[in-house]
């Protein structure tokens, strides 16, 4: 038994020597992030670098203040030739509550005492002041009566009652300002103490656990020695998007297109003076081409198809419900916060732009402060001087007000990508847009809002339905646009219409009066480009015939 109980002991104090010794040789070190590539989208590279003082043999480094979520298959590490890493992992630490002091209170103290003292003070003067109305009662009353039983008389007993009248008034109404001062001491005795505890228990609780991520490296090392390690990464809790500042002047008609990114991040790890690189890239997407496979005809057979037909919707939601998903929790709010943390509101003096042949790379030469909120903070990334065209649209069969459009030519040199756009004319805030690059056309098309100064009318001069002829049924229209410029400046303006297209072979569409527009047969677009003066009006008229046979009807389908 006794055997027994020296070996327990003995493997104890080895296991105690082996956790000393493990300890010992586990070297916890901070990491500094320089770097974050972030990418359109979601998506960012983070760059960290830590230095330790290794000893020769074998250890255990932990590297502080990395990404909470990681991608672990893309942690790639490195350290001078003299070491090797021979296995890293990952993890989330939890620092131990860390109590406050509790704080000092003797000048509050100090201040009670003295409260309590003058209260005190009070009480006594009220006591004395009781005693005095007490012995004066009672020699009145002894007075009342001589001791030989003889009455007094009504003269002094008018003036003993006078006397003990004042008298006690006076001690009473004294007692009741006494009571009142202290009543007011006592409150404000008691808003101190409990102002005092509601601070120690406020000092008393602990500080919130604030997670930490961590890589653990094993390490082998030939010598001892200063080591310098480089560690990065890929995260998806990263990303940002493009938004655009355009800027109009009236006076000589400049145009301003200010690019910027809306960056956020939830990586668990606040960006604190980081070099920025924003991509336009998004790793993220399926990058395998695409590959056509043989279509095969077949009988129409109703049940088969309708399962086929079923069974091939259920996979395309299945694919496209994550990526609808995704997109909605990673931008969902997350424009509520604008703030740009740079000192340089305009960074193209620190800005280098590096492009491939698949992407485009914007490399800001600027600290910046990210916190880790989810929140988007606006980066500006450059600011581009345009010649554009200015013209008016109106499309009066769909809204009434004419639109004042800018026509930038040359597009494709300004490597834009799809956003949202502030309109801002002399200063003043006009609304949003939406900038679509992703066009076939040469010109690029942006609306800079309602121009109320330009007037349009579209009504119907002339409609006939149902008109027999043989065997079939006519229908005419005809219509006139009214165009005013009500500004001091002359305009030019691109007026739209259109007139149905018959896709049966028994419905005859034909176009009677174009009016001098330029008609597009195959979609039965019209465009009219008109000049107008200051204070001019002009007016357009366009008719169309449509004939169907007289049993059936018709009706527009968009």
């Amino acid at each position: 038994m006794l055997q027994k109980h020296i070996t327990a002991v003995i493997t104890c104090f080895l296991f105690f020597l082996a956790t000393t010794a493990q300890k010992k040789d586990t070297i916890q070190i901070p990491s500094t992030l320089n770097k974050a590539t972030v990418y359109y989208g979601y998506g960012a590279d983070l760059q960290h670098a830590a230095k330790a003082t290794l000893k020769s043999g074998i250890q255990t480094i932990v590297i502080n203040n990395v990404s909470l979520y990681p991608d672990i298959n893309t942690i790639q590490l490195s350290c001078p030739e003299f070491a090797t890493i021979l296995s890293f992992s990952h993890r989330i630490y939890y620092k131990p509550p860390t109590p406050k002091p509790l704080p000092n209170h003797s000048k509050s103290y100090d201040t009670i005492n003295q409260l309590q003292k003058t209260a005190a003070w009070f009480f006594n003067q009220a006591a004395v002041n009781e005693d005095v109305i007490n012995r004066t009662t009672r020699l009145i009353e002894n007075n009342f009566i001589t001791p030989d039983k003889k009455n007094i008389s009504s003269e002094e007993l008018i003036k003993l009652t006078a006397f003990y009248t004042d008298k006690v008034s006076l001690l009473k109404q004294r007692n009741y300002d006494i009571s009142v001062k202290r009543d007011s001491l006592n409150q404000k005795i008691a808003e101190i103490n409990n102002r005092l505890q509601q601070l120690d228990e406020i000092a008393a609780e602990s500080t919130p656990l604030k997670p930490v991520g961590q890589l653990i490296l094993q390490v082998m090392s030939k010598q001892a020695g200063m080591a310098d390690f480089d560690c990065s990464y890929f995260t998806r809790n990263a990303g940002w998007i493009p938004n655009y500042d355009i800027r109009v002047k009236t006076i000589d008609n400049t145009f301003k297109l200010v690019y910027k990114a809306m960056v956020s991040q939830t990586t668990g790890l606040d960006w604190s003076g980081v070099k920025l690189t924003l991509s336009t890239s998004n790793p993220n997407m399926n990058n395998n081409s695409p590959m056509l496979y043989p279509i095969y005809m077949q009988l129409y057979t109703p049940v088969l198809y309708q399962t086929l037909v079923r069974s091939t919707n259920e996979v395309a939601v299945t694919n496209a419900a994550p990526q609808m998903f995704k997109d909605e929790v990673e931008y969902a709010d997350n424009t509520k916060s604008l703030k740009m943390l740079a000192k340089e509101s305009d960074v193209s003096n620190y800005l280098q732009l590096s492009e491939s042949q698949l992407n485009i790379n914007y490399e800001i030469e600027l600290p910046y402060d990210i916190p880790t909120d989810g929140m988007a903070y606006s980066v500006n990334i450059k600011e581009e001087k345009i010649d554009v065209i200015y013209q008016h649209l109106s499309i009066p069969k769909l809204d009434k007000d004419a639109f004042l459009v800018a026509k930038i030519t040359q597009w494709s040199e300004l490597n834009l990508l799809p956003g949202q756009s502030n309109i801002i004319m002399d200063n003043v805030y006009l609304g949003k847009s939406y900038l679509d690059p992703n066009i076939t056309s040469d010109t690029l098309q942006l609306s800079l809002g309602r121009d109320k100064r330009v007037a349009v009318e579209r009504k119907t001069i002339k409609q006939t339905l149902g008109q027999k002829k043989g065997d079939q049924r006519q229908n005419s229209y005809t219509f006139e646009i009214t165009i005013r410029n009500n500004k001091k400046q002359a305009i030019e303006l691109n007026l739209q219409d259109q007139y149905p297209i018959s896709r049966d072979k028994q419905i005859e569409v034909t176009l009677k009066d174009e009016g001098g527009a330029t008609v597009d047969p195959e979609t039965g677009f019209m465009n009219w480009e008109i000049k107008l003066a200051p204070g001019e009006t002009k007016k357009v008229r366009f008719s169309y015939q449509v004939k169907y046979p007289k049993d059936k009807q018709i009706q527009e389908v968009r």
